[in-house]
């Protein structure tokens, strides 16, 4: 959303009334802000033509191949597509995007699992799992941060089911073995993802269910895309696909003129 957001404002502030080159304009502006693609392909339909000056695009569509929005994160398909998009021309004259209207769109996910688990083991996910705590049961508060994660990798398994293997760190103890979690998913209500029947094996070892509680222990709250209401956006999975080896999604985005995520100063 952040690109469909630059792509406009800069369109409506640098366009002649023509506004024959907005396509070509569009796409360098997206290569501009991504580290990388092999594809990117931009559309701006609007008939009349005189309509983008006036402040509304009939559709943006927005399609790329193995797109990179950062060096560590590879996006094997990412196709976007809006309804039609009212702007506040006042307010982007003094220097602001605004909208008149909410701005909706569909999206086409499509992350293999190869690309996930690169990601996985970089050093940007590995400073994210260092900030992770979590305890066994019945630790003491000076064993807080004696367990750590490393080495992520994901596989899908048949029946919506997902294994992530990784390594359990004993920073006490100096030892590190091997963890396997597997759970089934589901999306519920198109914004929910529960998890079903989550197993942990560590060390060849079946845990038992207090272990298992305390790792999914609001995982209800962090899986759920109503979350991202308190920004004036509402998101809905369409379609949720679990391939042997991709992820495939169709995503709804429902963006209100409000919504603190078109505010390109931030």
């Amino acid at each position: 959303m952040e690109w469909i957001t630059i792509i406009l404002s800069t369109l409506f502030t640098l366009l002649s009334p023509i506004g024959l080159v907005a396509d070509q304009v569009a796409e360098g502006l997206i290569r501009d802000r991504v580290y990388q693609a092999d594809l990117i392909d931009v559309r701006i339909d609007n008939t009349p033509n005189f309509r983008l000056v006036g402040g509304r695009v009939e559709r943006v569509r927005f399609a790329s191949r193995g797109i990179y929005p950062v060096p560590e994160i590879r996006i094997d398909t990412l196709d976007v597509e809006t309804d039609p998009i009212d702007i506040d021309l006042p307010a982007l004259q003094a220097g602001d995007f605004a909208l008149d209207e909410p701005i909706q769109a569909a999206a086409h996910i499509v992350l293999t699992t190869e690309d996930l688990n690169v990601f996985l083991r970089s050093p940007r996910m590995q400073t994210l799992l260092n900030t992770l705590e979590f305890n066994l049961p019945g630790a003491s508060d000076r064993e807080r941060n004696r367990y750590g994660l490393s080495n992520p990798q994901v596989t899908f398994l048949p029946g919506n089911r997902v294994r992530i293997a990784i390594d359990l760190e004993d920073r006490v103890q100096q030892e590190r073995v091997e963890a396997l979690v597997e759970t089934g998913v589901q999306l519920v209500d198109g914004h929910q993802l529960v998890l079903l029947e989550p197993t942990i094996v560590i060390d060849e070892q079946p845990v038992p269910d207090q272990l298992i509680e305390a790792f999914t222990e609001g995982t209800d709250s962090a899986l759920t895309l109503k979350q991202f209401e308190d920004l004036a956006v509402v998101a809905r999975v369409l379609q949720f696909e679990l391939q042997p080896d991709a992820l495939d999604l169709v995503v709804y985005l429902r963006v209100d003129p409000s919504s603190p995520l078109l505010n390109l100063d931030d």
